[in-house]
């Protein structure tokens, strides 16, 4: 995930048979591979893994779609969909936007300036 580079430390996970119905707000870096109805704000990743569904908006770092986001997006980093991966939704990032083939984005994109995104994650989730 995210280039492959490196391997992403994940310090929550949401596990399958798991569904969350509210806001969830946390400075780690989230997986999920379950359902989560409602918005997610986290200063770290997040995953979303093959069986994982999130039906609300995102505000992380950097996000990786296996499963299915139905949702608007901010991401201060990196976004990318994989080969299974769907995003419903509006999207705005501030690196880069990678879709595999067979990934699907059904929005907008829009590329942030870096200055603007920061001041904005520091006001959002507490950078």
């Amino acid at each position: 995930m995210f280039g492959k580079k490196e391997k992403e430390v994940v310090d929550t996970i949401i596990g399958s048979r798991v569904e969350i119905q509210g806001k969830i707000i946390s400075q780690a870096s989230l997986r999920i591979d379950g359902k989560v109805i409602g918005d997610i704000e986290t200063s770290q990743s997040v995953i979303i893994g093959k069986e994982g569904y999130v039906e609300g908006n995102i505000k992380c770092k950097r996000i990786s779609i296996v499963g299915k986001v139905k949702g608007n997006i901010i991401s201060y980093e990196n976004v990318e969909i994989l080969s299974t991966g769907r995003l419903e939704g509006d999207l705005k990032y501030g690196g880069k936007f990678s879709i595999e083939e067979g990934g699907v984005f059904l929005g907008k994109s829009e590329l942030i300036e870096e200055k603007s995104m920061i001041e904005e994650s520091k006001e959002n989730i507490g950078l």
